[in-house]
């Protein structure tokens, strides 16, 4: 009977959400907006991030303690990010700023905290670490490295409005309630419920691509360009990547398709900006809101380029498990702004550093493709 009631509660709330959802809503302000009180939440939001990932580890162990989130990793990957001479003077901020070669890695993801089935329907992440990038970085204990992480989500926009509900939201994952923040503790009162922070989420959760390497990924946050513009990022694939039979009844069947893509040939993205016009609604603060490319349309400012390679192995699956990605590893020309990623630059933070130690791993940042993180035994890149 519960669960029945409970079926028909999310259904009612879908349908809601979705009047909700589209009521054209505006937001008003496109700017930085940082409440008094947000700190303390974000504090809250670590503490429960850390429990999520301890719950994981004593599921799946003796598995060593994994991320809070993008747990699984369908590959982990070499590539190029390659910066072309660009035309717009406005764009040449950070690594955009000359044409230039880096290496790169690319970690594809599931979006759970643990892994699971390919076919449960889950978030896809893409996670770039682009190596060799000069200035300044803006965290502190690693304002000399020279990496730049890109962090992205197979879907436009995110289903939290704030770090205050982000914090609400994941301390009811870290109690194991799934659905305890969008129904107000499954309090009847459907006036308290969440309904569009629930339709949103619920978009967010799709059917498994066919591959991840034809996927569309987006930032969902937005960050600086320059001291005068604000943009979002995208990386979208290639029109020529192709697109091979697999058996999607596998559990790890995305992995296995990505295998034998990269057998067989190359693979590459689009990396692409979007320029906030701050004449339309195209927000900062709320993840929840699509910058409509109709309002501003993307904008091609590098390419990612996956040579065919062999990346299934024992010692390159355990590098990628212990990089450490973060939208917060650039410099101040591309900080990231918003709630979110204020969040985040704690959050990820503080995950890496417990993780890292439950694992008796060291924390470093890669110089090239060599799979020593130390670099001590790696060539420059």
């Amino acid at each position: 009977m519960k669960v029945k009631l409970l079926v028909g509660a999310i259904t009612t709330a879908l349908v809601l959400g979705i009047v909700y959802a589209n009521t054209g809503e505006t937001t008003l302000h496109n700017g930085i907006d940082e409440p008094a009180d947000e700190k303390t939440f974000i504090s809250a939001a670590i503490s429960s991030a850390v429990a999520i990932v301890i719950h994981s580890q004593a599921a799946t162990a003796p598995a060593p303690y994994r991320r809070d989130a993008h747990a699984k990793a369908h590959g982990c990957v070499k590539a190029t990010f390659s910066v072309p001479e660009l035309n717009n003077p406005i764009l040449k901020q950070g690594l955009f700023s000359e044409a230039k070669e880096y290496q790169a890695w690319l970690r594809f993801s599931n979006g759970f905290d643990k892994p699971q089935n390919d076919n449960v329907k889950d978030a896809r992440g893409m996670a770039i670490k682009v190596m060799g990038v000069a200035g300044k970085k803006l965290l502190k204990a690693e304002q000399d490295e020279m990496t730049q992480d890109f962090v992205m989500l197979n879907n436009p926009t995110f289903f939290l409005p704030n770090v205050k509900e982000y914090t609400e939201f994941i301390q009811y994952q870290a109690q194991g309630s799934q659905f305890g923040y969008f129904f107000n503790n499954f309090n009847w009162n459907i006036f308290k419920w969440h309904f569009k922070d629930l339709f949103l989420g619920m978009k967010i959760l799709k059917k498994p691509p066919k591959s991840v390497l034809n996927e569309q990924y987006h930032s969902l946050t937005a960050y600086r360009l320059g001291s005068d513009n604000f943009i979002k990022y995208s990386a979208k694939s290639c029109d020529s990547n192709t697109l091979l039979p697999i058996d999607d009844s596998q559990n790890n069947f995305l992995r296995a398709e990505m295998i034998k893509q990269l057998a067989q040939g190359d693979a590459c993205f689009d990396f692409m900006v979007q320029i906030q016009n701050p004449e339309k609604n195209m927000p900062i603060e709320d993840t929840r809101v699509l910058w409509k490319t109709s309002d501003s349309p993307f904008i091609t400012v590098a390419r990612i380029n996956i040579a065919q390679q062999n990346f299934d192995n024992e010692e390159q699956n355990a590098f990628c498990e212990n990089l450490s990605f973060t939208p917060w590893h650039t410099v101040a020309e591309l900080e990231p702004v918003g709630g979110l990623n204020r969040l985040r630059k704690f959050v990820y933070t503080e995950i890496s550093r417990f993780r890292h130690s439950k694992n008796k791993v060291a924390r470093h940042e890669p110089k090239g493709w060599c799979l020593h993180l130390n670099g001590k035994e790696c060539p420059a890149p």
